[in-house]
């Protein structure tokens, strides 16, 4: 009975550093992927300001 409660308690005890490694990963990932997105957006700017300038040419 005594190693049941001890089993618990070492459990207990590494849950919060189990937890604080996963919110740790997982704001990494966040910011890795908010990375890309910013590069995706500005390809995308890009990409219509080349339509963009191909329109006013076809226009004239």
């Amino acid at each position: 009975m005594v190693f049941n409660f001890s089993i618990f308690g070492i459990i207990l005890t590494l849950l919060p550093i189990v937890v604080a490694v996963f919110v740790l990963g997982w704001i990494r990932c966040i910011y890795q992927n908010s990375e890309k997105q910013v590069e995706q957006n500005e390809k995308i700017i890009e990409l219509l300001m080349e339509i963009k300038e191909q329109n006013k040419k076809e226009s004239k």
